[in-house]
């Protein structure tokens, strides 16, 4: 199972640049619990530069921590990634399975989710990640504990990651306890290293 302590990596924060405090948070969260984290990258980030954050990650990774490049199969492969995370335009979950098995390679697959519709179109994937969950400027209505129990629902077997809107313990809780399997942090672990009753609120399922 994945862990349920996710941390999108949003290259597009201040921590992402230069002398950013993003390593040093991402070894504090550690000490907390097994991480799951996700990187990110914006429409401009170029695919030399993912690689570099990438193969930074994945060295700054404890054993039991996971490793997802979002979008970008090639960099997931080329950084020896768990995994690859795919927003709702990428491609399809089969398709990424596939150009892995060409390779030798098996990767762990987690999709982007707004709606039923876009859940079941991914049920093939390792981790369907829900958004937003609270509301979110620009991202669309928020799915809220009545959606996200949809969502579990119509997946009752997937592995269910809430994101959005998640900037306190309540608000993680809620999103536990209307179905999630695990939550995905932002601002949370980016802007300051990650509260430890926010952790303990997660991994105590």
């Amino acid at each position: 199972m994945l862990p349920r302590l996710w941390l999108c990596a949003d290259l597009s924060h201040p921590a992402f640049g230069p002398g950013g405090p993003w390593v040093e948070h991402l070894a504090h969260a550690q000490r907390l619990a097994p991480v799951t984290l996700w990187l990110r990258p914006t429409a401009t980030t170029p695919a030399r530069q993912l690689l570099e954050f990438a193969r930074v990650a994945k060295g700054a990774l404890s054993d039991v921590s996971v490793l997802l490049v979002g979008d970008r199969v090639d960099v997931a492969l080329a950084a020896g990634a768990h995994g690859v995370h795919l927003p709702e335009r990428a491609l399809e979950v089969g398709d990424v399975r596939a150009l892995a098995s060409g390779v030798g390679r098996s990767l762990c697959v987690s999709a982007a989710v707004h709606d039923l519709e876009g859940v079941s179109r991914r049920l093939g994937a390792d981790a369907l990640v829900a958004s937003p969950f609270e509301p979110v400027a620009g991202k669309g209505p928020a799915l809220g504990e009545r959606g996200l129990r949809a969502l579990r629902e119509r997946a009752p077997g997937a592995f269910l990651v809430a994101l959005g809107g998640l900037l306190d313990e309540s608000s993680c809780a809620r999103a536990l306890a209307a179905g999630a399997d695990a939550v995905a942090l932002r601002r949370l672990w980016l802007d300051a290293p990650l509260p430890e009753a926010l952790a303990a609120v997660v991994t105590a399922r």
